[in-house]
């Protein structure tokens, strides 16, 4: 699936999903901040924005 596909809003279980990463470790990244997130009842979302500035950032880091 594409970047551009992704809903404006995301869950953790999507970005895993989309990234091949384990739920628990995409919410760790939220909760510690790496990933900007907010609280929507009892789960975390992710602005599809703000999504796409991390895998940059992560990019970045993978060239150095």
């Amino acid at each position: 699936m594409r970047i551009s596909d992704l809903p404006e809003i995301l869950t953790v279980k999507q970005i895993a999903e989309h990234i091949g990463w384990h739920p628990n470790t995409v919410y760790l990244r939220c909760k510690s901040g790496e990933l900007r997130s907010f609280k929507s009842g009892n789960s975390r979302r992710i602005r599809k924005s703000a999504y796409i500035e991390w895998m940059a950032k992560l990019e970045r880091q993978e060239r150095v």
